[in-house]
């Protein structure tokens, strides 16, 4: 059974190529909403295109950037006439991209003296400054369809802390619970609702050797998945989240009070 109150309406996903945007990109179209997929990998954006159908247009943008952030917003609105969903899904730890291609993929623990000051706002911008400038560019056309949503993403990192992440990627979605709840009082008188999602263990891939641990511990006893928090997203977007704003859903299987 759909959910009330997606059907025919427009929203607008950032990272929608990543493994969690996709996943949130397939929902709401099931759900009868238009899309508008924003990434700046231009092969994750054509895999979407070509598994899309008719309501879904792909832009290629830099959501960190203020120039591009702002001539998306044109170009979503000049292409679906409305925006009523705005789902800031990009971010995650640094890689290569069009903006950083220096980057060296580094996992595991990132001691804060190991942590050089380029990397940390690298890492911000990426993460919260995206955020901000959507939330900043889209909130006009939100207001001017008289209601709408915000569903941004910070992480089980910022809800719990994780020795595995860094300091500098817990702060940069710490921020993303800040600007969350700040904006959910200021919009409210113009019916626009502002949550976060904070996803657990969502594996991009087969469990890597670190994650096993954290995966072990999860009550649900088993690992999230893409669907599990376009589910979340799906619902928050819905009729049923209409008195729903300022809060931060914890998808992660019982792991955020794990003991």
């Amino acid at each position: 059974m759909k959910l009330d109150g997606l059907a025919g309406k427009v929203a607008v996903v950032t990272g929608a190529g990543g493994v969690i945007g996709s996943g949130v990109v397939r929902r709401l179209l099931s759900e009868g909403v238009r899309v508008a997929a924003v990434d700046i990998d231009g092969a994750s954006l054509e895999r979407l295109r070509s598994a899309g159908g008719g309501g879904l247009q792909v832009f290629d943008a830099d959501v960190a950037d203020e120039q591009e952030v702002r001539q998306l917003a044109d170009q979503v609105s000049s292409a679906f006439g409305q925006v009523d969903f705005l789902v800031n899904v990009a971010g995650g730890e640094l890689k290569p991209s069009r903006r950083y291609p220096d980057v060296v993929v580094s996992r595991g623990m990132h001691p804060i003296e190991s942590i050089d000051l380029e990397t940390f706002w690298r890492t911000i911008h990426i993460n919260l400054t995206s955020a901000f400038l959507c939330c900043q560019a889209f909130v006009p056309h939100l207001k001017a369809r008289g209601g709408g949503r915000i569903v941004n993403f910070t992480s089980f990192a910022a809800r719990h802390g994780s020795i595995h992440v860094g300091a500098h990627y817990a702060a940069a979605k710490g921020g993303i619970i800040g600007l969350t709840k700040t904006l959910a009082l200021e919009l409210a008188p113009f019916q626009i609702t502002v949550n976060a999602i904070a996803p657990g263990l969502i594996p991009h891939g087969p469990i890597l050797a670190e994650q096993t641990s954290t995966a072990a511990r999860i009550p649900l006893q088993r690992v999230g998945t893409p669907e599990d928090v376009a589910s979340a997203v799906a619902v928050l977007c819905s009729s049923a989240g209409s008195y729903t704003t300022g809060m931060t859903l914890d998808v992660n299987g019982g792991l955020y009070i794990a003991p």
